[in-house]
């Protein structure tokens, strides 16, 4: 499956007004309000809805980027070693991140888009921002803007996977 087509079939709707406009709103909620809205469910809702918008547009944390731009790689084994020490293996990026005191690189969410369940799999494997259920929707945080989503380099790595896999079997 090219990307063109992966993208055709999976990714359905732009959503980001949306979604901004109730991140917005989130910000206009006293905890008192919110307090007062527990006996009104549909306000509550609406409130919990606002602050998973709020969450929908932070930025993602990219812990492998961090850490490989502070020398670290991952190995055949999926250890994340450094060539300079000797004894520091770590599971993940993110704790050689913790471990070494290195921030996290920060991608700005740019564009939501309603997209398939399928698809939200495959991105939130790579690490995309996925919520899979906002007001029912499954809503995809792009980090990326001004290009075809075609283009993305996470479309096309998918894109890609999905090519070998057919080619393979």
């Amino acid at each position: 499956m090219n990307a063109e087509t992966l993208v055709r079939n999976n990714v359905h709707y732009c959503v980001s007004s949306l979604v901004t406009t109730l991140a917005d709103a989130a910000g206009t909620f006293r905890q008192s309000a919110y307090d007062d809205a527990r006996h009104n469910s549909a306000v509550k809702a609406c409130m919990d809805l606002c602050q998973q918008a709020a969450e929908l547009c932070a930025p993602v944390d990219d812990w492998e980027e961090a850490a490989r731009q502070a020398g670290w790689f991952e190995d055949s084994d999926g250890d994340w070693d450094h060539p300079d020490k000797d004894d520091a293996v770590y599971a993940s990026a993110q704790d050689v991140c913790e471990a070494n005191e290195i921030e996290p690189y920060q991608w700005e969410i740019y564009e939501h888009w309603l997209i398939s369940d399928w698809l939200a799999e495959k991105l939130e494997a790579k690490g995309e921002r996925i919520d899979r259920d906002f007001a029912g929707m499954t809503i995809w945080g792009r980090t990326t803007t001004g290009q075809a989503i075609s283009m993305d380099s996470v479309i096309c790595e998918i894109a890609r996977e999905l090519e070998r896999v057919t080619t393979n079997a």
